[in-house]
């Protein structure tokens, strides 16, 4: 047996890809269902669905995790219940398959952890899945389970789309010969069946269909008994297109006599030389030669010719009974890339002519002397191949870190070329900081992952979650292929977690309490991503009961979180922002969804530890928007480099709205707190020396950066703005991760280390550090 470990991490990617998408299209589906979609949209998705079950059903099988082939394909019959339309995708339904996809992704766990499927209660599951079954037993369903074969207790077999079962099918026996030193064989026979199935009723096996079903048919030749409308030529492309099958033998009374006018012709393929993947060109062209006339026999074998072994290493022969016309023959070949030439020629050439054949005129049709010539074929233009190897996010950190280190060498290089004044060196060291920039941007974009990854879970937990509160909640995801760096994306999942159950659990109000308001039944729920200049914005977004900043001032109090002086002081927008204070819940009763003190300030947390930033608007019965802003990467990034009493400071650029000049004369003083009025608008004014606890300097004049809290505007003066720069944030390490306002250090060229100041959690998150 081949050793398929190998191959291992990429069927568990690949699995729990299949099993989001499996997730989502069922969603979908339903949806399609409850809110009357067209027909084309629900065919679209029931195919996506079958096509990821069959593929995950297959590659199981091949990597020999039989048990869960065996539950993918279980889960493909119950579909094909809704497929044939003998059932409709009910929620109850649709629980069960789902429940089915719990079982898959617990399996494909077990399978990363333990190297075995697990022990899960699959008999519980199927016996549930076959409720459904027994639904429509009485009609057309008992005729479709195999004679003979189906075992007591098997679910029923439902019927194919498209195909009558009161119609008499002619009946056909498939015999499929392995190679002799084809691997998996039992691996293949059972893929082999289920492909099978797909055309009609396998009416008898041998060895039995049990043994198959096991992955167990270790023999040299499978045969099949199958009535299908399907004809033979179909059943033998379905069969033989498995590389470790040599021949496939398909015998019936009913098969078509050879049509009057068909001839057999030798056909050569000449590829270029220099050509890659000759041997999926070559395969492709004997699938088109398929589909012409019947393919007798290719020199060399099919499975050598898919695998690149062609004669010389550029041309094979194919022997195909037809009646299309040897110059159309030509033509339909040409059409491939990187044909060099085609030669035909009636009749079966002997192996020993091959070099006759090779020396023939390229592109020619005829007999021994051809009787007519076809224009060579020109060259096709070689197409460029994307090659894609998978590297491990371990691999790109550690490069990441190296360029990292090179900036801060480019920087120390900068500061002593200056000192020098060499021209030459200054020149010198402008191209490489071009070339580190290209090198940092190409390894940033590798890195980057888009929030798919993260958001195709979220339908499939919002479903439960309102089905389980009682509540309907129409979900609505956008800008799912927006990419953010993969360190972001890992931290992202928990955040908008919290941020949707409380949606649900807290924002959106029952069914019946929303007719009551004059609001649709189903609370709208959205999960939005957009790219906004330097960084990224998720935004959660409900239509529920909104946030009552009265409320929250009350249970905040009650708390002891602030007093009541403080109360009375915040505006509407600061009273919200307390809903991120640790221990903080307007929720009277705790639920298995929210309502423990604990969530948004994780939250606050977790996005402040991505350098990031997060406000909440929100207006009574209308609803609750969040917006978290966050870096495209973490890694390096662009900072404003700025003076306080001679130490300098790092600001991320991506919290910088603007940077201005401002003149004692023109503050204001508005309730003790000093504001300016820039175009109109009324912005708290705050020394960074303040926040420091250090002497404010009694300047006329000062430089201020404007920053974006979220709820409001603020402008932090500063001593001195320097220059922009590039800077590699390095962490702070266990002993300071307490201290807040800052998100890390950087080191400079010239050695000295600078804090990178954190400018939200500086502020105390715009909750009343203003």
């Amino acid at each position: 047996m081949e050793d398929l470990s190998q191959y291992l991490d990429e069927f568990l990617a690949d699995a729990r890809d299949r099993i989001d998408s499996l997730s989502n299209a069922i969603l979908t589906l339903e949806k399609i269902v409850k809110e009357g979609g067209s027909e084309e949209e629900k065919k679209a998705m029931i195919d996506q669905i079958f096509r990821d079950a069959h593929t995950l059903k297959g590659t199981a099988a091949t990597m020999g995790f039989m048990k869960l082939s065996e539950v993918a394909h279980k889960m493909e019959n119950l579909f094909d219940l809704v497929r044939s339309g003998k059932v409709e995708p009910t929620p109850d339904l649709i629980d069960v398959l789902l429940e089915f996809l719990d079982v898959i992704e617990g399996m494909v766990d077990s399978i990363e952890e333990n190297g075995n499927e697990g022990d899960f209660d699959i008999e519980g599951l199927f016996s549930k899945a076959q409720r459904f079954f027994e639904r429509i037993e009485g009609e057309d369903t008992k005729k479709t389970r195999s004679t003979g074969s189906a075992k007591e207790g098997e679910e029923a077999r439902a019927p194919q789309p498209g195909q009558d079962r009161d119609k008499k099918w002619p009946v056909y026996r498939v015999l499929a010969k392995f190679h002799k030193d084809a691997q998996l064989r039992g691996v293949r026979a059972f893929l082999i069946l289920s492909d099978l199935e797909e055309l009609g009723e396998v009416l008898e096996t041998k060895p039995d269909r049990k043994t198959i079903e096991e992955g167990k048919a270790d023999v040299d030749v499978l045969e099949f008994v199958v009535a299908t409308p399907e004809d033979p030529e179909r059943i033998k492309t379905v069969v033989s297109r498995h590389p470790e099958i040599k021949e496939v033998v398909v015998e019936s009374g009913e098969i078509k006599p050879p049509e009057e006018g068909e001839n057999e012709y030798t056909v050569t393929v000449y590829l270029q030389k220099d050509a890659p993947l000759k041997g999926v060109r070559s395969f492709l062209i004997i699938q088109d030669l398929q589909k012409i006339g019947t393919l007798k026999k290719t020199t060399p074998d099919v499975d050598s010719i898919q695998n690149g072994e062609l004669i010389d290493g550029y041309y094979f022969q194919a022997v195909i009974a037809t009646n299309v016309s040897p110059e159309d023959i030509v033509k339909l070949i040409q059409k491939h890339p990187d044909v060099e030439g085609v030669d035909v020629r009636k009749g079966e050439k002997p192996k020993s002519d091959l070099k006759e054949t090779q020396e023939a005129p390229k592109g020619s049709a005829g007999s021994k002397k051809p009787s007519k010539k076809v224009k060579p074929s020109v060259a096709t233009p070689k197409v460029k191949i994307s090659k894609i190897i998978k590297v491990d996010v371990a691999n790109l950190d550690r490069l990441m870190n190296l360029v990292g280190e090179l900036v801060i060498t480019k920087g120390r290089l900068e500061q002593i070329a200056e000192r020098l004044g060499d021209r030459e060196l200054l020149e010198t060291l402008s191209t490489l900081s071009r070339l580190l920039t290209e090198l940092q941007d190409e390894i940033m974009e590798m890195r980057l992952t888009p929030v798919a990854e993260v958001f195709n879970k979220f339908p499939r937990m919002v479903r439960e979650l309102a089905r389980k509160m009682g509540k309907e909640v129409e979900f609505v995801v956008e800008g799912a292929d927006i990419e953010v760096d993969r360190t972001i994306l890992d931290k992202l999942g928990d955040v908008l977690v919290h941020l949707l159950r409380n949606a649900i659990d807290h924002g959106i109000e029952p069914p019946e309490e929303r007719e009551k308001l004059g609001k649709p039944k189903a609370g709208r729920l959205e999960l939005i991503a957009r790219r906004e200049r330097s960084h990224v914005e998720i935004i959660v977004r409900d239509d529920g009961r909104g946030i009552d900043p009265e409320k929250v001032k009350k249970k905040a109090i009650e708390r002891g979180l602030i007093t009541p002086e403080q109360a009375a002081e915040m505006s509407n927008e600061e009273a919200i922002n307390l809903i991120f204070l640790p221990g903080f819940s307007t929720k009277e009763q705790v639920t298995d969804v929210s309502g423990r003190g604990v969530g948004m300030d994780v939250v606050k947390d977790v996005v402040k530890s991505l350098n990031g930033s997060v406000s909440v608007h929100s207006e009574i019965g209308k609803g609750t928007t969040f917006v978290l802003k966050l870096p495209v990467s973490m890694a390096i990034i662009q900072a404003l480099l700025i003076e306080v009493q001679g130490e300098v400071y790092a600001v991320p650029i991506n919290n910088i709205l603007e940077s201005i000049e401002i003149r004692r004369e023109n503050l204001k003083s508005i309730g003790g707190k000093e504001v300016i009025v820039l175009r109109g608008e009324i912005i708290p004014v705050i020394m960074l020396h303040e926040l420091f606890n250090l002497p404010v300097p009694g300047k006329e004049e000062f430089p201020a950066l404007v920053v974006d809290l979220g709820a409001q505007k603020v402008a932090i003066g500063v001593d001195e703005l320097l220059h922009k720069k590039d800077i590699v944030i390095k962490s702070l390490g266990k002993m300071l991760s307490h201290i807040s306002g800052f998100a890390g250090a950087t080191i400079l060229g010239d050695g000295s280390v600078v804090l990178i100041i954190e400018i939200n959690g500086l502020l105390g998150g715009g909750t009343g550090g203003i």
